[in-house]
């Protein structure tokens, strides 16, 4: 274990490439109370303490990763020889980098710097989307590209949440390495584990980033003993844990190689990395045409745009091509009307795209992610992307309640409506599957988690729909050994406050999650925890961690695997609601009567129907009440009448927060104005 392997060779298609030595290492790891701590104190002292050789392994490696750090990098692997495929070249023009990282750890804030050093002269965001703008998160993957020493870029900026893994998933086909980025005080993530997960299991080279090291609090020698720890736990080969390492600032672009102390004056260190590591692109010169689209955009002048990257042969603007899907799919015809590339984060129209790059194309109509385009003389299709099955169910139907098509936004309110745009949505998001709902109006809709099905729900407001939906079901599935029943569960990780430590294990008590971890915050007094728990429970979870700890505890999560169904009652909320038995309008005097009994989501003269919920009761029951009932007329004046009596404001909800709140017999009515609650039970022409 304390020697060093000798120099390996790899074959990778057609090339014989050399490796420098690296050390063998177990896939085994010391104790959370053996590592180093991320003080200062040398590898060395760290090492000499541990008291296995499987630990003296791995600080050998740690020690390798920081020496790559500190620009005492060894060189890359030496082209020696080509052998028996000599049409297969590479192209020294182009790299193809994809950047992933969990939420909110800066990949467009990178980007965009990226793209603004290396000459654009207007930066426009990368989340270019109004919902991207308004959360603060990627939603969508993008493509852009920048050219840096005469060479191209490709980069493509993947959302960070797992609710849009499957944007994740597909999008890394389109890459040839990734840019792995690590929040400097944070360090990995439960979405970090994901996403490196999935660039592992497809060979991809991995470059990581710490960014955000001008923090306050940020510990990158932490960061970057958590981040190989991580590399050793999905199982990465010797080959991937020696990993390239840069600091950068997105925010203030810059990046060094040496350390955080030593940031250069831009971004210059990590364009010269992403040059070295990223390996260029591979391409048969004598193949025939294929591409598979792993992206759709659509335009209102051209309609759909296909985009992917070129594996073999070359696309021309008027050329016949064929589209496949699987090897066992039919071949149907198109042409390419108008072809793109990408610069910056533009699609510049272009004549002829050449194999190894990333483009767009116009011309076809019948096209699905996953199809290949093919060569018509020689079809030779690519196998077809595939994601993970989707863990959360939710219903969609045509709006029932009384106030249904009542404001001018509405302007899509049928069945056949709902279900082209839900059909179109399916179609650019293979994370999604819809199927027929309980009635001839309704649709099943699958997802992986609320916030994805959550934003469709908002975008479809926007658009002029109107809609109801049932509370958000967790899916089961049949173990084929056993035929016991499976349900997903889901790796939580909440960064709290010490002094709310209590609370969250409390919550997590109640909810059946059993603790994994328990490690120091990034922020002084604050400890991040991680939990395993079923999908079922954890909807609702952060607005109630929200409420309980002040708006002070950040929680994410991740599907983890699928377990054991204990056949529990499901209920999503320990509260009752409180609805209102008559259609009217809500008025002070009934109101201020009911204060005692909970909160409100109304306030005075507003509209409300019978089964609408209209707050939030005190206790696990419900209560129904006439919140449209004044206070009788008379001539007799009550001592207390001339008192002045103010009203606590309503509480103001979104989608995300009703999705939370829901409870299995109620459904959420989704109009481009209101949102309004109501019991299934009590509107009509619900089932």
């Amino acid at each position: 274990m304390s020697g060093v392997s000798q120099p390996m060779a790899f074959l990778a298609p057609g090339v014989l490439e050399v490796t420098p030595a690296v050390p063998s290492v177990s896939r085994s790891y010391a104790p959370l109370s053996e590592r180093r701590a991320g003080d200062g104190s040398s590898n060395a002292a760290w090492a000499m303490s541990a008291s296995s050789a499987i630990a003296a392994g791995v600080a050998a490696l740690r020690r390798r990763s920081l020496r790559r750090a500190q620009r005492q990098r060894l060189p890359a692997p030496l082209r020696v020889a080509t052998l028996d495929k000599p049409d297969v070249m590479e192209r020294e023009d182009i790299r193809n980098i994809a950047i992933i990282a969990h939420v909110d750890h800066g990949k467009t804030t990178l980007t965009n710097a990226l793209m603004k050093q290396c000459g654009m002269e207007k930066v426009k965001s990368m989340d270019s989307d109004q919902l991207e703008q308004e959360r603060g998160i990627t939603i969508l993957a993008k493509n852009a590209a920048v050219n840096y020493k005469g060479i191209k870029i490709n980069i493509v900026d993947t959302p960070g949440h797992a609710d849009f893994g499957g944007e994740v998933e597909r999008i890394l086909n389109m890459a040839d390495g990734c840019l792995l980025l690590v929040d400097a005080a944070e360090g990995p993530m439960p979405q970090t584990k994901f996403v490196l997960r999935q660039a592992l299991k497809l060979g991809k080279r991995i470059i990581v980033c710490i960014n955000k090291v001008d923090k306050p609090a940020s510990r990158p020698d932490w960061v970057l003993d958590t981040t190989f720890d991580l590399f050793g736990c999905l199982g990465a080969d010797d080959e991937a844990c020696d990993f390239p390492v840069v600091y950068a600032s997105g925010f203030k672009g810059v990046a060094s190689v040496d350390g955080p102390e030593d940031l250069k004056e831009d971004l210059t260190p990590l364009l010269d990395t992403i040059l070295e590591e990223t390996p260029k692109p591979k391409v048969d010169s004598q193949a025939p045409l294929q591409m598979l689209v792993s992206n759709l955009d659509y335009d209102d002048y051209v309609g759909r745009i296909c985009i992917g990257r070129l594996i073999s042969g070359e696309l021309t603007v008027g050329q016949e091509i064929g589209i496949m899907y699987g090897e066992d799919g039919e071949v149907r015809k198109g042409s390419v009307t108008k072809l793109w590339h990408f610069e910056n984060n533009d699609r510049v129209p272009i004549d002829v795209v050449k194999a190894g790059d990333i483009c767009a194309f116009s011309g076809l109509t019948e096209v699905t992610i996953g199809d290949t385009v093919v060569d018509l003389d020689d079809p030779k299709p690519l196998p077809p992307i595939k994601v993970e099955e989707p863990t959360v169910a939710m219903e969609f139907a045509v709006n029932k309640s009384p106030f249904a098509a009542q404001l001018k936004e509405s302007t899509k309110v049928t069945a056949v409506q709902i279900k082209a745009r839900l059909e179109k949505e399916c179609l650019t998001n293979l994370a999604l599957r819809m199927e027929p709902g309980s009635s001839s109006e309704s649709f099943r809709v699958k997802g992986r988690g609320t916030l994805q099905l959550g934003i469709l729900m908002e975008n479809m407001r926007r658009e002029g729909f109107e809609f109801m939906v049932s509370a958000p079901e967790v899916l089961l599935r049949e173990d084929p050994d056993t035929g016991k029943k499976l349900e997903p569960y889901e790796e939580v990780a909440v960064d709290v406050p010490s002094d709310y430590q209590g609370v969250i294990l409390e919550e997590m008590q109640k909810k059946g999650g059993v603790m994994k971890t328990m490690e120091s915050g990034a922020v002084e007094n604050s400890l991040i925890l991680s939990f395993e728990i079923p999908t079922r429970n954890t909807i609702g979870m952060p607005g109630k961690f929200m409420q309980r700890t002040s708006g002070t505890a950040v929680m994410s999560s991740q599907f983890s695997h699928w377990g054991a169904f204990d056949g529990g009652a499901i209920r999503l909320r320990d509260k009752g609601s409180i609805t209102t038995g008559a259609t009217g309008k809500a008025t002070f005097y009934s109101i201020n009567n009911f204060q005692q009994r909970g909160t409100f989501f109304v306030e005075p003269a507003e509209e409300v129907y019978a089964g609408q919920v209209i707050g939030l009761h005190n206790k696990e029951t419900d209560l129904n009440v006439n919140i449209t009932k004044e206070k009788a007329v008379s001539n007799v004046r009550a001592a207390s009448s001339s008192a002045t009596v103010a009203l606590p404001p309503k509480v103001q909800m979104s989608i995300d927060d009703w999705l939370g709140h829901m409870d299995t017999d109620e459904v959420l009515e989704v109009t481009p104005g209101p949102l309004r609650l109501a019991k299934k039970a009590q509107v009509k022409g619900l089932k």
